[in-house]
């Protein structure tokens, strides 16, 4: 399995795909950190939690890296020689998943880290209360998670999915058309999925569902899509 991992690692690490993502975090969480912090004057410690909730940029890219990745080796038809490596189809799953969701942790750390320079400077300048050590580990630790989840839930969703371009379109669909909606069924609901559980982790002032709650509805996502991923793949014949 280590092996299997090292070269899902040196797959990501020789692509571009990680680097694009990454760029894509990095221009999100500035664009986020600044528009708050700038236009939004935050005054109370919620409001300062907001402003360094480096999450809400992260789970996107990192939903989309995930699914990409996956996809991408039924897309260049690169599945086969993996497989005559490692006939486990399974092992080969979970062995790209802990290598995404590895360098989902590495981005995850750098944003988290671009978010603070940039924010905090900023935010001593705002009247207000500080945020507490404790704050600041809440929202890092949990961007970190947030980056984690999702790039293993977009590896659940690609594998699958199978095909990239209804992989992007479709949670991109869910998370800008259908995702809105939610509220309009049941107010929890929103907590519950994918958009409000990482903005709650990330930081946000939770609501029906705790920071805990927030982190198991993730963990219960990643769990639902990879398992269904492995179950599909284990069927699936190798092109």
């Amino acid at each position: 399995m280590t092996n299997l991992v090292r070269g899902e690692l040196i797959k990501v690490r020789t692509t571009r795909t990680a680097l694009g993502f990454a760029t894509a975090a990095l221009l999100l969480v500035l664009a986020v950190v600044l528009i708050t912090i700038l236009a939004g004057d935050p005054q109370t410690t919620n409001e300062k939690r907001d402003a360094l909730n480096v999450a809400a940029a992260l789970f996107v890219p990192l939903l989309l890296f995930g699914i990409v990745g996956a996809t991408g080796e039924f897309r260049h038809r690169t599945l086969a020689p993996a497989v005559l490596i490692a006939p486990n189809r399974a092992k080969l799953t979970i062995a790209r998943l802990l290598a995404y969701m590895i360098t989902a942790a590495l981005v995850g750390v750098a944003m988290v880290v671009v978010g603070f320079v940039i924010g905090l400077p900023l935010l001593g300048g705002q009247s207000g209360p500080d945020l507490a050590s404790s704050d600041l580990v809440e929202v890092a630790g949990g961007a970190i998670i947030v980056a984690v989840l999702c790039a293993a839930i977009g590896v659940g969703i690609g594998v699958v999915v199978k095909n990239q371009v209804a992989g992007v379109v479709g949670i991109l669909l869910w998370l800008f058309i259908i995702d809105p909606l939610l509220p309009l069924i049941d107010d929890w609901l929103v907590k519950t999925s994918i958009v409000g559980a990482s903005a709650t982790v990330g930081g946000a002032e939770p609501d029906e569902v705790s920071w805990a709650g927030g982190v198991l509805v993730l963990c219960i996502w990643a769990a639902v899509w990879v398992i269904a991923g492995v179950l599909v793949d284990r069927r699936r014949d190798v092109d």
